[in-house]
């Protein structure tokens, strides 16, 4: 046991660095960046779907 707790601590893991769900459950625990990502990826989609073009960046061809 002590092999395998100086392996992960060479390799930096560590158990909160892993979400912990279960089948038909999901996360048993509530996760910030889980929400924060989600709630960018939602933001994202969803101007997308709106304006679903790239936004020009204004400067028009070649300017001196």
């Amino acid at each position: 046991m002590t092999t395998l707790i100086t392996i992960l601590n060479k390799l930096r893991l560590h158990a909160d660095q892993f979400r912990v769900s279960a089948p038909m459950v999901g996360p048993l625990f509530d996760d910030a960046d889980a929400r924060r990502v989600s709630h960018d990826l939602d933001a994202v989609r969803t101007r997308f779907e709106q304006h679903p073009v790239w936004p020009s960046s204004g400067a028009i061809g070649e300017r001196r």
